[in-house]
């Protein structure tokens, strides 16, 4: 994204860091290069204003490693700048680091019931243990063989 294609966008200052991200890898022709392009154009396609760079996330190419980077860029910038962070972003901060287990989300495992597949091995010994225990009742052996 060259300085003569900046198109308007809602956020510009969030497209010029990405942009210029984008430059740097694509001259050392690193990986990120290609998550980096479709940041850049998500950007440049959205036409909402974000509030923070945390809402950067819901786009396309920005996932959480662009959007803690961008969250630094903006305090650096904040801080340049003179400008003091918004209530809402030092209170986030501040609960973050007094309980980091509630601002991570991991997500438990559910116990789940095993059904096999139908047709598949495990079904067929199933079924063929039902009919045994349906024609010889609860206390008949059935040998593999057999099963």
């Amino acid at each position: 994204m060259t300085n003569d294609e900046e198109p308007e966008c809602a956020n510009p200052l969030f497209f010029k860091w990405v942009s210029e991200w984008y430059e740097v890898a694509r001259a050392s022709n690193a990986k990120t290069q290609h998550t980096l392009k479709k940041a850049c154009v998500s950007l440049q396609r959205y036409p909402l204003l974000l509030e923070n760079a945390q809402d950067a996330v819901q786009l396309q190419g920005i996932g959480p490693g662009i959007a803690d980077r961008l969250v630094k860029k903006l305090a650096s910038w904040r801080k340049e700048q003179g400008i003091a962070e918004p209530a809402a972003v030092v209170s986030e901060a501040a609960s973050g680091s007094a309980n980091p287990e509630t601002s991570t989300s991991t997500r438990q495992k559910t116990q789940r019931l095993y059904v096999p597949r139908y047709r598949s091995g495990a079904f067929a010994l199933l079924i063929g243990l039902l009919k045994t225990y349906c024609l010889y009742g609860p206390d008949y052996f059935i040998p593999k063989s057999e099963l």
